[in-house]
């Protein structure tokens, strides 16, 4: 065949792994796999596939939307016990991503018109889920926590073939303890013991979280996600926050551009009501000892704890005299102690059964309202590389327009470092790759100022109602 003369002006060839369009993706293949090892691919039928990450929950979870008309269903058959295998990855953003599902459930299964295909949900879940619905855990435990997670996880979880797992990261936690685990599953276990951790770098962060992102398991706090560094800034509202387009069709996209423009932004609300009823804020905990027939208190109050731990913004979202933080009464702790219940009590310790109750009990749930108590949920260009758990920033221009001189300020209550807490990942067959993200935070870049003060003594009416 004889070479063809490159004509004039024309484009070089596209690279096959470069970013080219908006919402790229390369998915390579959704396969459906039986017990006996028969395979089929689904890439045609595939309409929509959503696969969930989230920092609370312990497993990935996922939906593919199907438009059949193979009948699959019946004549492959599923039947609960196959896997689904897709791999996809953005391109020239990191490697590829394979991911073995157990499909759990088939949902309404509903012909189109033409009678001759239909349209039904298929349900998946990592098949770490059914491993643990099969686990019993009854086993006593003396030691830290993370090591008995590290067990659990070890002759629970982390099967022997195709679904083993592993536990990237098991953060060390402090103090002794003496556990009992009554028979329980082993997310349940971990889940359990997550609340009575206490970080070993700071034993007043009890954040502790057992979750699964597309790499792997995490038992962590989530206090030392604050120390890393940021790996995206997310703008919204600024006139250079857009998607890039291409100068040409075979010219690569820049993806960073494309990456930081936040597309759609929910700005949630705060409940502070229910927060001051789960104790978000203060709360106390009454220690009852029923060798020696005596009790102790001790309070915990937000504001006292916000400083000698690590935070995302510096400044607490609460002022300094706020009406919630000096309320112990809000939330009352009971709990049961025995003196030398474990033998006799060494200087570390009383072995009473309940050491170290009164710094975990009351932070656990208080330190996760907290984090959640300010959150934005964000629409974004699919990118492979992020992972709940993430450090980014959110940039978001006041919601008042611009000022005098043309200029734009910053919404301070919303910009600022968070979290990315949950990840859903839509890869549509017409639409590509797009991600909404949940982002979280405990803090704010400036300080939160009151406009009506309430500390100014009698001639306050409110004031005198809230103290």
């Amino acid at each position: 065949m004889p070479d063809f003369p490159t004509l004039p002006n024309s484009s070089p060839t596209a690279n096959p792994e470069a970013y080219l369009r908006l919402n790229d993706v390369r998915l390579r293949d959704i396969s459906v796999v039986s017990q006996n090892g028969q395979d089929m691919s689904i890439m045609n039928q595939y309409a929509v596939f959503e696969i969930t990450e989230d920092l609370f929950q312990n497993n990935l979870s996922g939906v593919i939307s199907n438009i059949d008309a193979s009948n699959i269903v019946s004549n492959f058959p599923l039947t609960g016990e196959e896997f689904l295998i897709i791999s996809f990855g953005t391109p020239g953003s990191s490697e590829e991503i394979e991911l073995l599902f157990l499909i759990d459930k088939v949902i309404d299964r509903a012909p189109l018109k033409n009678k001759q295909s239909q349209f039904y949900d298929i349900h998946v879940v990592c098949p770490t889920f059914l491993l643990n619905l099969f686990s019993d855990v009854s086993k006593s435990y003396t030691g830290t926590v993370s090591n008995a997670v590290k067990d659990i996880f070890t002759n629970h979880i982390n099967g022997e073939e195709a679904s083993r797992k592993k536990l990237i990261t098991n953060e060390a936690t402090s103090g002794e303890q003496h556990l009992i685990i009554p028979s329980w599953n082993a997310f349940t276990s971990i889940n359990w013991l997550a609340k009575r951790a206490m970080s070993e770098n700071n034993p007043k962060s009890c954040d502790y979280v057992f979750y699964q992102d597309l790499d792997g398991f995490h038992f962590r706090s989530i206090s030392s996600l604050f120390d890393k560094e940021v790996s995206q800034t997310y703008i919204f509202g600024a006139d250079n926050a857009i998607d890039f387009i291409r100068d040409d069709p075979n010219s690569q996209i820049n993806m960073q551009k494309s990456y930081q423009n936040i597309r759609k932004l929910v700005a949630s609300g705060f409940d502070r009501s229910k927060e001051t009823m789960w104790g978000a804020y203060s709360s106390n905990v009454m220690i009852h000892d029923i060798v020696t027939k005596s009790y102790s208190k001790v309070d915990y109050k937000y504001l006292d704890d916000f400083d000698q731990k690590s935070s995302l913004n510096n400044n607490p979202i609460m002022s300094k005299g706020n009406i919630y933080s000096n309320k112990p009464n809000s939330k009352k702790y009971f709990v049961p102690s025995h003196l030398n219940l474990y033998g006799e009590p060494s200087e570390s310790e009383e072995n009473s059964g309940t050491d170290g109750i009164e710094n975990w009990l009351p932070r656990h749930d208080a330190q996760l309202l907290q984090l959640c108590s300010s959150s934005i949920e964000i629409d974004v260009a699919g990118d492979t590389s992020r992972r709940v758990g993430d450090k980014v920033t959110a940039i978001v221009n006041s919601f008042e327009g611009v000022d005098q001189q043309g200029r734009v300020k910053l919404d301070h209550l919303i910009t600022g470092d968070y979290i990315i807490t949950k990840i859903k990942h839509t890869i549509h067959k017409t639409e590509g790759h797009k991600q909404k993200m949940k982002l979280c935070k405990e803090s704010n870049i400036e300080p939160t100022s009151r406009n009506l003060s309430i500390d100014s003594g009698p001639s306050s009416d409110i004031g005198n109602i809230l103290q």
